[in-house]
């Protein structure tokens, strides 16, 4: 017996079969939780980044030896007053420059603050704190991070 090309030949498909998560779950109840709690942001003060920028800048500027570190006595905590002399003595011959401040505020009264920094041996980062006392911003903590190059390069610097 011969089978006719006219009959039907029930041919597979190739393709996946797609189903409905629906479909293929077991049903169960909704679980109804309560909506997390969102975490509100602080109070921002508008003013604070314009106050963080320049008082960066002032302070490469003082590490550069183009103003007096006694300028900054309003808006510096009197330790880090104290510790610019030393910043000054290990990064003032690398002609310390701002290319750009970055500010995030995280609390009503703090707010933290990076400078970039270009030296004549590269790109660093000048850490800063600010914190709100008695309804005025002060530089808490000021950081710069020195490579063993940066330091080594102040026996080359020529003098002009």
């Amino acid at each position: 017996m011969t089978t006719s090309i006219a009959e039907a030949c029930p041919q597979q498909s190739r393709r996946p079969v797609l189903r409905r998560l629906a479909d293929i779950l077991p049903i169960t109840a909704p679980v109804i939780t309560a909506p997390p709690a969102v975490a509100t942001l602080p109070a921002t003060d508008p003013t604070a980044p314009v106050l963080v920028d320049r008082v960066l800048r002032a302070v490469v500027e003082a590490l550069r030896g183009r103003r007096a570190a006694r300028q900054l006595s309003k808006v510096l905590r009197p330790e880090v007053l104290d510790s610019l002399p030393s910043l000054q003595a290990a990064a003032g011959h690398l002609q310390p420059q701002v290319r750009r401040v970055i500010t995030q505020q995280h609390a009503v009264d703090a707010l933290e603050a990076v400078a970039v920094v270009t030296l004549t041996t590269g790109v660093r980062a000048l850490a800063a704190r600010f914190e709100k006392h008695s309804g005025r911003w002060q530089c808490t903590t000021l950081q710069l991070r020195l490579t063993s190059g940066d330091l080594a390069a102040r026996g080359q610097c020529r003098t002009r």
